[in-house]
């Protein structure tokens, strides 16, 4: 069997930006979201943490998790559905927005990465948020505030993320990050022209190596069978500093009066010790 992967390696590879060193048949194809179970393995090594929550309690974790909700949004819940999920809606709510966020504890100076798999019913006249971020100033507004121009607002300093909002010219998906802190400008990088379909899982990476962020998103509808997005595979160097703590952050919102609900299956954070 070959050495264990590093946290950079396992970031890299699932956002589709290289192979992990193993040669033992079980993990051949961990440069896809089957890379996620690694994540799993490499809580039990003493050079990786990581939280794998696949949602199976009737209880969402306050310890892990933090839940926000506006207007006639509803919060995450859980769902009793195969493997375990949570669910929760924007609400009919013009801009009415939902969002569950980790603690903020994790460096890309530390390689930390994450992935989320999720899906929701309607995906016109909305957007989303997946990535890290520092703590917002109100955890149910997006930290992008403008994509066309790219731009952060809502007390955000330190964010990589993957940014959807149909209301933006740019109507498809971006990765977008800044660090004011260490002086990295604004910056996105177009993600081909993704859009994600309705009622398709896909799982979302986004990984910090250093200064660097990268992303991609997997089609993972079928979980045996992950098949990555055209050109969404992509990073960004001085995006954000490593050495500044920041928190997974996944938020969906509506942009009309029709409700949005969100699925999420499983969420998988990691980094050094």
């Amino acid at each position: 069997m070959g050495r264990i992967p590093t946290s950079a390696e396992l970031t890299a590879a699932m956002c589709g930006q290289g192979p992990l060193p193993m040669s033992t048949r079980f993990v051949e194809r961990l440069g896809t979201p089957k890379g996620v179970a690694l994540a799993s393995l490499l809580s039990m090594k003493d050079s990786i943490v990581s939280v794998d929550d696949d949602f199976l309690e009737d209880t969402i974790s306050s310890t892990r998790w933090n839940l926000a909700a506006d207007g006639t949004a509803t919060t995450y819940a859980w769902a009793a559905a195969r493997s375990g999920t949570i669910q929760g809606a924007t609400g009919t709510t013009g801009n009415g927005y939902h969002a569950i966020n980790g603690d903020v504890l994790w460096y890309g100076d530390a390689n930390c990465g994450m992935a989320v798999r999720m899906k929701w019913d309607v995906v016109t006249s909305f957007t989303f948020e997946i990535g890290f971020t520092d703590a917002l100033a109100d955890e149910t507004l997006p930290a992008v505030t403008d994509v066309d121009t790219p731009a952060t607002g809502n007390g955000a300093t330190d964010v990589a993320v993957i940014h959807l909002d149909t209301d933006q010219t740019l109507a498809t998906a971006a990765f977008v990050g800044e660090s004011t802190g260490s002086v990295f400008a604004c910056q996105k990088v177009n993600l081909g022209t993704f859009v994600p379909t309705a009622a398709t899982y896909y799982t979302f990476v986004v990984g910090l190596v250093g200064n660097t962020g990268m992303c991609a998103i997997w089609n993972t509808n079928d979980p045996s069978n992950p098949v990555l997005q055209a050109s969404t595979n992509k990073s960004l160097t001085s995006l954000l500093e490593g050495g500044t703590a920041v928190r997974p952050h996944i938020m969906s919102g509506t942009r009309n009066t029709t409700s949005k609900v969100t699925d999420i299956d499983r969420i998988v954070v990691w980094q050094d010790r």
